[in-house]
C-alpha cells in the first residue's frame, strides 16, 4: 500500500503543481498527520497534567487554582481559590495545606469580564464542604460594594470538581452591590459545575515544593544516560532537519525528548510547554513521511503539518498555527505546503475541541475600547522595553547554558541542582513555578491589587533566571511560556508607572512584544493575540509593540532564539534557498569520475605524447595508491618538454592550488571554482590521504547551481 501512495504522489513531480488524484492523496494525509499529532499533543499535555497533580495537588483535601463553569466560549464563571499560606522561612513550617484563604470570583458575560468579588473560603470538615462567605476588606482597604459577596454560599467536591451543595446557590450567588447575580445567564443549581484546571503553587507547602524539585531533577538527570539522549531537542532542531536533512528527523529522539519535558513540566520547572509540543509535531509529521518515504518536499509539507497541528491544538488558533509553521519553521509561504498544513492546522484544533480542550487562558481579558492615536507612542515604548529584557532573556539562555556545558558538574546531577536552587526561591516566589498560565492571566487580570510593582519586579528577573537555569541544566521544556509570563509582568509593570486606566492592554502589549522576539514570529503573535481576544485595538497595540521590539532583537541578538540555536550549529538562515540546497549537495555527486593519469616515473616523451592526445585536459601525476602529487598542463610543461634534460613526470608535477573532498558542499566548491583559473579541479576521498577520486569542471558546479535555482522555485511551485 506505501509503495503504491508513493508512486501517486511521485506520478505529477513534473507538474506545475501537483493535481488530481496525487493532490488529493497529499490532502487526505495532511488530515490524517493533523488528528495524530494533535492526539500525540494532547497525550503530551495529559502526562504532564497528571504527573503535576499526582506530585503536588493530589494530595491536598482543600480547593486549590481555579474552578470554572462555562455557559459557551463567551459567558463563564471562576473561583479562584489562594489558600493563607505563607511564603519565606517562616513557611518552612507548614507542613499541612492551609484550610481556609481567600476566593475570587470572575464573572464573564457576553465576552466581558467583570470586577472581581472577593470572598473569604473555609473547609468544613464535619459537612465535607467549602463555604464562601462575604468579606469587606482586602487587608486594610475597604472593598467596593460590586466586589462583595452579597450572602455565604456552599460547594461541595464531585470527583476533582465543585459544584453548589443546595438549591438555594443561585439566589445567594451574588454581588452586594444591588443584588446583582454573578452567572452572566440563568440556570440551575444541579446544573452548575465548577470544573477543576490545576491547583496553585502558591498553596502547596514550601518544603513539598523543595523535595519535589530537587528529587525529581535527580530522576530527570538519570533519564539522560538510560536513554542515551544527549540533549534535549527542540524546534531549532525542527528548522535544521529542513534545511540540511531534507526534513527527516529523528523519531526516537524526539520521543525521548517529550518524555524529558513532560517531567520537567509535571514537577513545576520554569519552562514552558508550546515549544516541546511544536517539535513533537515537527517528529511525528516527519516520521510519518518517512514511514511512507514520500520525498523531501513532502517530508517538509508534514513536518510543517505537525508544527501547525501541534500549536492549533495547544492554543485552539488554527489561523496563526499556518502562519507560524511557515513564518518560523518552514521558512517560505510556498503554494505546495499552504494547503496541507492549513488542514491539519483546523483538523488539530477540531480533534482539541472535540476532547474538551480549550484553551481559555487569555480570552476576553480586555474590553473592547478605541485607542487614541497619542496612545500608540506608549505601545512602542512598552515594545523598546520588553526588548530589553527578551535580549536578558536570551542571551542568559546561553550564557547559563554555556557555562553549565563547560562545568564539571556530572549530567545527571544537574537537574537535581537546579530544582533545590529553584525550590529555594519558590519558598518566597512560588508563582515563578509550572507553566505559570494562571499566574499570567492573574497579571494580566490583577489592575495591580496583588501583583505590585516590587512583586513584578522580582517575577521578571526570577523568572528569566530560573528558565535559564532550568533549560542550561537539562529540565527540558519550552522558552515560549516562560517569555509569555514575563512579557506580560513587563506590560503590567510599566502601566503601573505610567498609566494604569490602560492596564490590560500594556500587559498583552508587553507579552506580545516578549514572546515574537524570543520565537521569531511576529506575525503569529499578532493573530493569536487577535484570535484569543478578538479584540481588534488590542491587536494593533501587540502590534506596534511587537514591531519595535522585533527590530530591536534582530539587530542586536537574532531574528529569534531558535534562529541563534541554528546559526550557532553553523546554518545561515539569511543566504537565498537554492544557497541551502547547495550545501546539502556534495562534491562528490556532480564530480566526473574519468580523468587522466599518469605515474610519477613517466619520462618526458610519455607526458609530451598523453598531453598532445588532450590538449584541453589537466594530466595528474599519482602514485600506484592513486595519491596526488600534483598535475601536469600542455602550457605549463611547454619548455621542460623541449629542453630534454632528462626530466620525469614528478619533475613536472604541480600541486593545485585548489583542491576538492567528495564531502566538501556545493556552495563551498562553487566558491572555489570562482577563483579557479584552469581546466579541472582535482577532488580527493579526504585532507590526509589525498587520494585522487575525480575531477570538477565549472560547468559541473554551474549545471548543480541551476539545478538549485530549479528546486527552490519548485519547492514554491510544488514540484518534488
Amino acid at each position: 500500500m506505501f509503495a503504491k501512495l508513493k508512486e501517486r504522489l511521485e506520478s505529477a513531480k513534473d507538474a506545475t503543481y501537483q493535481g488530481g488524484i496525487s493532490l488529493l492523496l497529499v490532502l487526505g494525509m495532511s488530515l490524517v498527520v493533523g488528528a495524530g499529532v494533535s492526539y500525540g499533543a494532547l497525550a503530551f499535555m495529559g502526562a504532564f497534567d497528571t504527573l503535576v497533580n499526582w506530585v503536588y495537588f493530589d494530595h491536598s483535601p482543600y480547593p486549590s487554582g481555579r474552578y470554572t463553569h462555562k455557559f459557551d466560549p463567551r459567558n463563564s464563571v471562576s473561583l479562584d481559590f489562594r489558600s493563607a499560606n505563607g511564603n519565606g522561612f517562616d513557611a518552612l513550617k507548614q507542613t499541612e495545606w492551609a484550610d481556609h484563604g481567600i476566593c475570587r470570583i470572575v464573572t464573564t458575560t457576553a465576552g466581558v469580564r467583570a470586577n472581581a468579588v472577593e470572598a473569604k473560603w473555609q473547609w468544613d470538615a464535619n459537612a465535607s464542604q467549602v463555604r464562601l462567605e462575604p468579606v469587606q476588606l482586602r487587608g486594610t482597604n475597604q472593598l467596593a460594594p460590586g466586589q462583595i459577596l452579597a450572602k455565604p454560599v456552599a460547594l461541595k467536591f464531585h470527583e476533582a470538581h465543585l459544584q453548589p451543595v443546595d438549591g438555594n446557590f443561585t439566589e445567594n450567588f451574588r454581588r452586594a452591590e444591588r443584588n446583582t447575580s454573578l452567572l452572566p445567564k440563568s440556570i440551575k443549581p444541579n446544573k452548575l459545575l465548577f470544573a477543576y484546571k490545576q491547583g496553585s503553587f502558591t498553596d502547596v507547602p514550601k518544603w513539598h515544593i523543595l523535595t519535589a524539585l530537587t528529587i525529581g531533577g535527580l530522576c530527570i538527570g538519570l533519564m539522560y544516560p538510560l536513554m542515551k539522549l544527549p540533549r534535549g531537542h527542540g524546534p531549532a532542531d525542527a528548522i535544521i532537519a529542513r534545511i540540511n536533512n531534507d526534513g527527516i528527523m529523528p523519531v526516537k529522539q524526539g520521543l525521548q525528548t517529550a518524555i524529558i519535558c513532560a517531567s520537567s513540566i509535571g514537577l513545576g520547572a520554569s519552562v514552558g510547554r508550546y515549544g516541546p509540543a511544536v517539535h513533537l509535531g515537527a517528529t511525528l509529521g516527519s516520521g510519518f513521511a518517512q514511514l511512507l518515504q514520500l520525498g523531501r518536499v513532502n517530508t517538509v509539507t508534514f513536518l510543517g503539518c505537525g508544527v501547525a497541528s501541534a500549536i492549533a491544538t495547544s492554543f485552539n488558533t488554527p489561523i496563526a498555527a499556518v502562519i507560524f509553521a511557515h513564518e518560523a519553521i518552514i521558512g517560505h509561504y510556498s503554494l505546495r505546503a499552504f494547503a496541507p498544513i492549513t488542514i491539519a492546522a483546523v483538523t488539530g484544533n477540531l480533534v482539541a475541541k472535540f476532547h474538551g480542550r480549550n484553551f481559555d487562558g487569555f480570552q476576553n481579558l480586555t474590553e473592547f475600547r478605541e485607542l487614541l492615536p497619542e496612545q500608540y507612542p506608549m505601545f512602542a515604548l512598552v515594545g523598546l522595553i520588553s526588548a530589553i529584557f527578551a535580549l536578558f532573556y536570551m542571551r542568559s539562555l546561553v550564557s547559563v547554558g554555556k557555562w553549565v556545558r563547560e562545568s564539571r558538574i556530572p549530567q545527571w546531577l544537574r537537574p537535581a541542582l537546579a530544582g533545590l536552587a529553584i525550590g529555594i526561591v519558590a519558598i518566597w516566589l512560588p508563582n515563578l513555578l509550572g507553566l505559570v498560565e494562571e499566574t499570567t492571566t492573574q497579571v494580566i487580570q490583577d489592575q495591580g491589587v496583588e501583583y505590585t510593582l516590587k512583586l513584578l519586579s522580582l517575577l521578571i528577573l526570577f523568572k528569566i533566571a530560573s528558565t535559564a537555569l532550568c533549560l542550561g541544566t537539562g529540565m527540558h521544556g519550552g522558552v515560549f511560556g516562560p517569555a509569555l509570563c514575563f512579557g506580560a509582568m513587563v506590560g503590567a509593570a510599566f502601566a503601573l508607572l505610567v498609566d494604569a486606566s490602560q492596564y490590560q492592554i500594556f500587559a498583552l502589549a508587553g507579552m506580545g512584544a516578549c514572546i515574537s522576539s524570543v520565537v521569531g514570529a511576529p506575525i503569529s503573535t499578532i493573530l493569536i493575540v487577535f484570535e484569543l481576544n478578538q479584540n481588534y485595538s488590542v491587536a494593533t497595540a501587540v502590534m506596534v509593540a511587537v514591531i519595535v521590539s522585533n527590530l530591536i532583537t534582530n539587530r542586536y541578538f537574532a531574528r529569534s532564539y531558535f534562529v541563534f540555536q541554528v546559526q550557532a550549529a553553523g546554518f545561515d538562515l539569511n543566504v537565498g534557498r537554492e544557497v541551502m540546497i547547495l550545501k546539502r549537495r556534495k562534491i562528490g555527486e556532480v564530480m566526473e569520475r574519468e580523468y587522466l593519469t599518469i605515474e610519477p616515473e613517466a619520462d618526458l616523451a610519455s607526458v609530451e605524447k598523453l598531453l598532445r592526445a588532450n590538449p584541453d585536459a589537466d594530466v595528474y601525476v599519482t602514485e600506484k595508491d592513486d595519491k596526488l602529487l600534483g598535475s601536469i598542463t600542455l602550457a605549463a610543461a611547454w619548455d621542460a618538454l623541449h629542453g630534454g634534460n632528462g626530466k620525469s613526470a614528478r619533475d613536472l608535477a604541480v600541486m593545485p592550488e585548489h583542491w576538492l573532498t567528495e564531502e566538501t558542499d556545493l556552495n563551498r566548491g562553487f566558491e572555489v571554482i570562482e577563483k579557479f583559473v584552469g581546466i579541472s579541479v582535482p577532488v580527493v576521498n579526504n585532507a590526509e590521504d589525498m587520494r585522487l577520486t575525480g575531477i570538477i569542471h565549472e560547468a559541473n558546479v554551474i549545471q548543480a547551481y541551476n539545478e538549485a535555482v530549479k528546486e527552490a522555485r519548485g519547492e514554491e511551485q510544488g514540484i518534488d
